[in-house]
């Protein structure tokens, strides 16, 4: 079922404002409605090995009434100029129904931590309900990579956070949205778009105290063009924050921490663009995943080497025999090399910014990302393969940027019948006084049959 639908173009936060048209046209396509056949052909080969492909979980789900979660207002006093939250967020419980949040976001003076830092990764806090406090803490920000890397040159900002324990430590990981920017000779502002253009990636942060502090360890996912073909131009590369689910090599969920390290991985989901790829994708960014193996993750992310982290994760391409072979980076610390391709995970609509979870009750994932009609969520049971949209969610006359779907159970990655889809809402992007950080739950019931091939 889908709420409040509508068909105009909703526009895109500041590192995806320029995914829609990176070739130079604007893909504008609509989600169709839920029940529609995805139209896409499967992405593990299962057809070409004469094998049926999975099946995707029938879930029907309904938006409720939106409720404010944070006002710019707010947001202000406690001393951000921007955000949060610019992009996902995420979440560590901290008892009593409270959380520490972390999201991208600039400060001001008023900032008791880092007044006039620009940008980086803060923490506030609250409810699933309201936010309730901030000391405007930055835990990283821009140029905090290891030493000769390029990647998170001119922006940093995460992000959803993942526990890990392992070697006998543990820990919080924190992928975040890197920028290497410039400045476009083709316009008077030199910008793209309106805003500085870039070539974004991945980066990886960790915490080992509980989360009040990060330390930058690298890049962990690469778009599948180097940085050469963006550079200079008018164009942006967007890759979105990335959101990390822990599960077995088939998809199948595991607890976090698992029982057995040794079979379980990280999947890492981002947003890439490989010009002739098939249907909405030819031209726009989609949706792509990557994995690690656990135990490796946690082990590089320890170990402090930035090659040892940009190496670990690899990019699913079911056109390949394998398909978990193509390198997520490059390895090059001026981001001048090529990482591997990456196969969409549906090519029916363009989509960007995805938001993963777990949902414990119906027994499947939850995908919530930005698409031309709004707020969009699909279902999976292997992180695969996904169902045609089963919900849109949109406000008319406003424009929603950086969805997060948060878990209502206790533990933010997991999900129970009514988890949280979390986002800004604005009047007129890109101006943070018309904004409004707003939560609306969703309901989740099985349904016969939800139109998936």
């Amino acid at each position: 079922m889908v709420r409040h639908r509508r068909t105009f173009l909703v526009r895109v936060p500041l590192f995806v404002l320029t995914s829609f048209a990176l070739v130079g046209t604007a893909v504008a396509s609509q989600v169709p409605e839920a029940g529609s056949a995805l139209g896409a052909p499967p992405l593990d080969g299962s057809a070409r090995a004469g094998q049926a492909t999975p099946s995707v979980p029938a879930v029907q789900a309904v938006f409720g009434s939106p409720q404010t979660f944070a006002t710019r207002a707010q947001l202000q006093r406690y001393g951000f100029s921007f955000g949060p939250s610019d992009g996902q967020f995420g979440a560590i419980p901290a008892g009593d129904g409270s959380y520490t949040f972390y999201a991208a976001a600039g400060s001001t003076s008023a900032c008791a931590s880092a007044p006039n830092s620009n940008s980086g990764s803060f923490t506030f806090t609250g409810t699933l309900d309201h936010v309730t406090g901030s000391s405007c803490t930055r835990v990283f920000g821009r140029g905090d990579g290891p030493t000769g890397w390029v990647f998170d040159r001119d922006y940093a900002g995460g992000g959803q956070v993942s526990p890990f324990l392992a070697v006998g430590t543990s820990g919080w990981l924190m992928p975040f949205h890197a920028e290497f920017q410039w400045s476009n000779p083709e316009t008077s502002d030199h910008k793209c778009n309106g805003v500085p253009c870039f070539y974004s990636s991945l980066g990886l942060a960790i915490s080992t105290d509980a989360g009040k502090t990060f330390h930058v360890v690298g890049q962990i996912l690469q778009p599948s063009q180097p940085l050469s073909v963006f550079n200079g131009a008018g164009a942006n590369m967007p890759v979105g924050y990335g959101s990390l689910i822990l599960a077995d090599a088939n998809g199948e969920h595991l607890d976090n921490p698992p029982s057995d390290p040794s079979n379980a991985y990280f999947y890492l989901f981002y947003s890439d663009l490989v010009p002739g790829s098939l249907g909405a994708c030819a031209r726009a960014v989609c949706l792509g995943v990557a994995r690690a193996p656990y135990l490796d993750l946690v082990a590089a992310a320890l170990g402090g080497n930035p090659d040892t982290v940009a190496t670990v994760f690899y990019k699913y391409n079911g056109a390949s025999p394998d398909p978990w072979t193509q390198p997520a980076t490059s390895d090059t610390p001026d981001e001048s090399g090529t990482a591997g391709s990456y196969a969409p995970l549906w090519t029916d609509t363009a989509g960007s910014q995805a938001s993963v979870i777990y949902d414990s009750t119906l027994n499947v994932y939850l995908c919530a990302y930005l698409t031309s009609a709004g707020v969009t969520l699909r279902s999976s049971s292997d992180l695969l393969h996904w169902s045609a949209p089963i919900a849109t969610y949109s406000e008319p006359g406003r424009s929603l940027y950086s969805p997060t779907i948060l878990g209502e159970t206790g533990e933010p990655t997991n999900g129970g019948p009514t988890p949280r889809v979390y986002f800004t809402s604005f009047t007129s992007f890109p101006n943070w006084g018309s904004s409004i950080f707003e939560g609306v739950p969703v309901s989740l019931t099985e349904a016969m049959d939800n139109g998936s091939p």
